[in-house]
């Protein structure tokens, strides 16, 4: 078996094989459960050059991070079934959270990694630059992931006449803002603003970890650093990502790969630091309490005359079924007899059936969403319901400029939190 505890072991036979022209290519991962999507990394990488070295997590590394549930197979097994690959010529374990150390030591002339990383992001890119080695990313096979077998396997545990529908909140955190570039990093009463959003989305039955959904590695670093791999992780998407819903979806199908059973995707914005879990949860169990809704979202009664009028605050119409009419930035609906209609100021956090994010994210922008540029107009304009839960106690700030930020902090003062 082909497998080396030692790297500065396994170093010398790489620097031998190098000398011979051989190359070198290396990845790296914790592999606790060997599926597909593994095994095509693996024949890819290793197609790259003559030799392919896997470096695989310890049994503590994958507890750090991972969880304590974690590794479900011990590391000599998972060494050993990877040893048997014939496209993996040997294993080394490292101890460590990175590769880095052992890539220093090994030097490879490829270092190769799955999914959408960019080179950039990566910790180790600068030591395999150093020893003159190149970074080449290799897309995940679709609908193959250690998390969603995992998934699979706890929702077929769950008892017979349960709602089984699992329910990801995901929130997107984009680094780049004109008004506002970097705020979710931005400090608000001594915690950065995109971990004030998690914590308060942790407080919910939703799944965990939950996921943000991010361009930038310094958002991604932040995540790691202030929460536990079963609590929160980032998940990497593009740049290119033009809305919300495009990130959205791009972050559930590169964590999960194809969705073809219902479950909930709850969009938690990363610039809402005071949203309530309490609101999260009605948001869940309206799309728990009925498996045709496709999709739904919040609202909250407007009681000043001058908020009704304001353009930045959308508003929505509700049928008697608690579902979207229309949303509009006009004042709706209007008050012709001055007869006191009650307004509804539409909050900006989304539930999908995941099957239907997909299509949604594939659709083209609908006419009334350009006019308005309301994205929730494409769902209604291509003839599906979004249902409406009404609830109270809303705290409007969201962090969009530096001005809100400072009332941020007042109102933080001001509550004593």
């Amino acid at each position: 078996m082909n497998f080396f505890v030692n790297r500065e072991q396994l170093a010398l036979r790489l620097a031998s094989r190098k000398a011979s022209g051989q190359k070198i290519v290396f990845t790296n991962g914790c592999f606790d459960i060997l599926h597909a999507g593994h095994v095509d990394l693996l024949q890819t990488a290793r197609d790259l050059g003559d030799f392919l070295v896997v470096g695989l997590n310890s049994d503590a590394s994958v507890r750090r991070l991972k969880g304590e549930s974690r590794p479900i197979h011990p590391q000599n097994a998972r060494a050993q079934v990877l040893s048997a690959l014939k496209c993996v010529d040997a294993v080394v374990l490292f101890e460590e959270d990175t590769p880095v150390e052992t890539i220093a030591v090994l030097r490879p002339d490829i270092h190769v990694k799955g999914g959408d990383y960019r080179p950039d992001d990566l910790p180790e890119a600068r030591v395999v630059r150093e020893n003159g080695g190149e970074i080449v990313i290799i897309p995940l096979v679709e609908g193959f992931s250690t998390t969603l077998a995992l998934e699979k396997s706890q929702g077929h545990k769950k008892s017979s006449g349960e709602n089984s529908d699992q329910a990801i909140i995901v929130i997107p955190a984009r680094f780049g803002s004109t008004r506002f570039p970097g705020k979710p990093l931005a400090m608000l009463g001594g915690q950065s603003v995109i971990a004030r959003v998690v914590r308060r989305a942790l407080q919910t039955s939703a799944q965990k970890p939950l996921l943000v959904a991010t361009d930038d590695a310094r958002i991604a670093s932040e995540i790691a650093a202030q929460f536990a791999s079963g609590d929160a992780l980032a998940v990497m998407t593009s740049p290119d990502c033009h809305t919300g819903t495009d990130r959205l979806a791009a972050a559930i199908e590169s964590r999960f790969g194809e969705v073809v059973e219902r479950v909930i995707v709850v969009n938690v914005q990363g610039d809402e630091p005071f949203i309530e879990p309490e609101h999260i949860e009605r948001l869940i169990e309206m799309m728990r309490a009925d498996d045709e809704l496709q999709m739904a979202t919040l609202a909250t009664p407007i009681h000043k005359k001058s908020t009704q009028s304001d353009p930045n605050v959308v508003k929505v119409v509700v049928s008697q079924r608690s579902r979207a009419l229309y949303f509009s930035r006009a004042a709706i609906p209007f008050d012709r007899d001055a007869s006191g209609a009650q307004t509804l100021r539409h909050l900006g956090i989304y539930a999908y059936d995941a099957r239907w994010l997909f299509k949604m994210a594939a659709l083209a922008p609908s006419k009334l969403e350009e006019i308005e540029k309301l994205e929730q107009l494409r769902a209604l304009e291509n003839g599906v319901e979004i249902g409406v839960a009404v609830v109270e106690n809303v705290v409007p700030i969201a962090i969009d400029t530096p001005q809100d930020l400072a009332r941020a902090e007042e109102f933080l003062k001001l509550s004593g939190n």
